[in-house]
């Protein structure tokens, strides 16, 4: 039983010291050259511990000073080391210059009469993207995870000439809204809910069909449920807040960020937008720069519950994809997505980014959804 127990220490201290390493690595990349030595010897302490000390002392009085040896360097570490309170989402004023920049050529897609609304709100200003005639009724978008207002190019052709489109900047990522401090900011559904009623009543919305993809999904869900009287119908694309946010999407963004390698990002964006050709070589600069320079300030997506969806009658349209590893297995999600009473739901062979990669077909669901025929 002892030997069972003394192999199954080894494979958890050999796994982090695996951890740690990777961790120091990291630290180098990031030029913290004190932190890295201070973490080796971290390594070192828990890979290997002098056997004269068992000889001078004895075994007891050996295990107890590596283990104070090692909390004395972790708790360094942490005294000198620990992270500093970001003042920004953007890791430098170059890194929010670039992402501007690629946000100006993704406007070519865009039609030329487009107009850039500022919104001043508890959080800071909100940018919208407003198109479409001025006297055509409203409709509200809210983009994924990560993109941008103007990640709904491929989307307006079938709506444009029926309503005045509002695609929305999230607040808190990389884009044209500007967060005031980035350790204040909407923290769960109902507050987001809120600030989306704020930022509807500025629009002069008072209620229309919502959009929303990936973490939009998340916002626009929490926003018709606290806000039924506001929204007329729902379109969901690949929605986060019907399943948890796995383990793995967490850790494969946290590797992105760690390790600035062009061949890491690279291979983190085709796991996050999927592997489409058309995806990647239009939103890739853009995911790579958002990846690269920024360190979003928003609510952790929290599913919504089984009680929550049953309250909510109004007409909800739901596309989500079999390769979307964000959101997960398909058909899971679309369990959890039949306690809406009145869904339709499309899956499509898709990653993330469905109303982009399956744009045609998305947009003539669309169509007769919202009955635009």
């Amino acid at each position: 039983m002892k030997s069972v127990l003394r192999i199954l220490a080894n494979i958890i201290r050999w796994i982090i010291i695996a951890g740690m390493v990777l961790f120091s690595f990291a630290t180098f990349m990031g030029k913290s050259y004190a932190q890295t030595l201070i973490l080796l010897m971290v390594v070192a302490s828990l890979a290997y511990w002098p056997g004269f000390n068992r000889e001078k002392w004895n075994r007891t009085v050996s295990f107890i000073s590596r283990v104070f040896f090692i909390v004395l360097l972790l708790v360094v570490n942490s005294v000198f080391f620990g992270m500093e309170p970001k003042s920004s989402i953007y890791l430098s004023e170059l890194h929010r210059e670039n992402l501007m920049e690629i946000y100006g050529e993704m406007m070519r897609d865009w039609p030329a009469e487009t107009e850039d609304i500022y919104i001043d709100t508890d959080f800071g200003k909100v940018h919208v993207l407003a198109c479409g005639p001025k006297d055509n009724p409203p409709l509200i978008m809210v983009h994924a995870a990560s993109m941008g207002a103007h990640s709904w190019a491929e989307n307006l052709e079938p709506l444009i000439n029926h309503y005045r489109i509002y695609s929305i900047d999230n607040i808190g990522e990389g884009n044209k809204s500007i967060l005031d401090d980035p350790m204040v900011y909407h923290a769960d559904g109902k507050e987001i809910a809120g600030l989306y009623a704020r930022i509807s009543d500025s629009l002069g919305v008072d209620r229309s069909p919502v959009f929303g993809a990936s973490n939009g999904g998340f916002i626009i869900m929490n926003y018709a449920y606290y806000h039924p009287e506001r929204v007329e119908s729902l379109a969901l694309f690949g929605p986060m807040g019907l399943t948890q946010l796995n383990g793995g999407s967490i850790m494969m963004l946290s590797i992105a960020s760690m390790y600035p390698f062009q061949f890491v990002r690279d291979r983190v964006t085709k796991w996050a937008l999927g592997e489409d050709e058309y995806v990647n070589r239009k939103y890739g600069d853009w995911f790579n720069c958002i990846m690269e320079g920024t360190i979003p300030s928003v609510a952790r997506p929290v599913p919504m519950t089984m009680g929550q969806k049953k309250e909510m009658t109004l007409p909800v349209l739901l596309f989500l994809g079999t390769d979307d590893r964000i959101v997960g297995d398909a058909d899971f999600a679309m369990q959890t997505a039949r306690d809406f009473p009145n869904i339709q739901i499309e899956i499509l062979e898709s990653g993330h980014l469905i109303s982009v990669e399956h744009a045609e077909y998305v947009n003539e669901k669309i169509s007769e959804f919202l009955n635009l025929e």
